[in-house]
């Protein structure tokens, strides 16, 4: 499974990105919605799952998941938040920083193992 990891925090991008190939995917990272959507373009494979930050500057992670969707019909998202206040998604979210257990079975709650 190719997942895109998409965070503005270099270093939770780095964590998430090196606990997605713990559980053995490929993982493409960008560090802001234009870049992941770059990224998803110019890759070279289909993406099966976009993780992403949810407040990012320049777009959110709901703008973000919105455009990518529109343009990879079926791409799944799970979103990422630091943050308990503010809108969450009803899809599969998870709360930064996780455990590798958690991050395992929020991607397998978004239809991929």
């Amino acid at each position: 499974m190719l997942v895109l990891c998409v965070d503005d925090d270099d270093l939770v991008r780095r964590v998430t990105s090196n606990m997605i190939r713990e559980l053995g995917h490929d993982v493409i990272e960008a560090e802001d919605g234009e870049s992941a959507l770059e990224r998803l373009r110019n890759c070279g494979r289909h993406v099966d799952l976009m993780m992403t930050d949810i407040r990012m500057p320049g777009m959110t992670g709901f703008s973000l998941a919105r455009r990518a969707q529109a343009d990879h019909p079926g791409l799944n998202v799970v979103y990422m938040t630091g943050y308990t206040d503010g809108p969450m998604p009803p899809g599969p979210h998870i709360h930064k920083p996780c455990t590798l257990r958690r991050l395992e079975q929020t991607m397998k709650s978004a239809g991929h193992h």
